[in-house]
């Protein structure tokens, strides 16, 4: 599958605008995406990926730029914005649902890195040092929008941000007490959508502030009987299997390599990974539907 994958946005990439030099340039913007995507698909580093002797034989006949020049290249806000207009045209082939689900999912890295970018938080109950990725994800698999922080991302303020790149008319918003929040509910509802997170100390009073509308409606629907919690509980399990299946593939990523750090680097390596994860779904939709 990886070399599938590969050769899909090779494919897609030499076939636009972006197989071309831009003016100025010796070497197209493709070239350089495709190196940075091939490191990330295969999990190593970008000086790895730029050895054409641990190519596939068919892409060996591409020149390559120098080292410094990739790099550089790299950084270079256009390149963030191919790989994300990739992303989306193949998120756009998998199925959308009103039901979504947000979520994050903690990056640990070593208690002794000296990386200026990280910083402590709660991690499966204990405190760590790292990244956090935030995501909103769709019943049916395909993230529509995240974002990366350091460990200590408060969970709703960046949400508040996430929910601006989503459509969410007509949609329910799922997730953890750590969105149960009234600024998050009445962002939400003013997206046309509806948020649903259940509280963290149940059964506990509302007190003397205001209460957005949705919140007491998720809170009376969510405590008023188990079936309910257990009908959210089904449908916010969907980003747990999401990111579940992120780590499990070939290509996923259950950690973070020791050669990427400081936050700008982290973004990259998500964000490519989240476009070769609906690479990968967007072909074994094609592969299921063929057989």
């Amino acid at each position: 599958m990886d070399g599938e994958m590969l050769l899909s946005v090779y494919h897609r990439l030499f076939k636009s605008d972006s197989g071309l030099p831009r003016p100025g340039y010796v070497y197209s913007d493709a070239v350089m995406i495709l190196i940075h995507v091939f490191a990330v698909l295969t999990n190593h580093s970008a000086r790895w990926a730029h050895n054409k002797k641990n190519w596939p034989l068919w892409a060996r006949r591409l020149e390559f730029p120098s080292y410094s020049q990739l790099m550089r290249r790299l950084k270079e806000p256009v390149i963030a914005e191919l790989i994300s207009t990739l992303s989306r045209e193949y998120r756009s082939t998998l199925p959308v649902t009103r039901e979504k689900v947000c979520d994050g999912k903690p990056m640990v890295v070593s208690g002794f890195s000296k990386d200026p970018d990280v910083r402590s938080g709660k991690a499966c109950g204990e405190w760590h040092k790292g990244y956090k990725m935030h995501a909103i994800m769709d019943s049916a698999g395909g993230i529509d929008a995240f974002d990366v922080t350091a460990l200590d991302g408060g969970e709703p303020t960046i949400m508040r941000e996430l929910i601006k790149q989503v459509d969410l008319r007509q949609a329910i918003l799922r997730g953890d007490s750590n969105y149960d929040s009234n600024p998050l509910y009445g962002d939400v509802a003013d997206a046309g959508g509806r948020l649903i997170a259940p509280r963290k100390k149940p059964g506990s009073g509302l007190g003397h502030h205001p209460q957005h509308p949705d919140r007491v409606r998720a809170i009376e629907q969510l405590e008023a009987s188990e079936q309910a919690t257990k009908e959210h509980e089904k449908h916010r399990i969907r980003i747990e299997q999401g990111f579940a299946h992120l780590t499990n593939v070939p290509f996923g990523f259950w950690a973070l390599p020791n050669f990427v750090r400081r936050l700008p680097r982290v973004k990259a390596w998500i964000r490519t990974k989240i476009m070769l994860y609906h690479v990968y779904r967007n072909l074994s939709q094609t592969q299921a539907l063929a057989a």
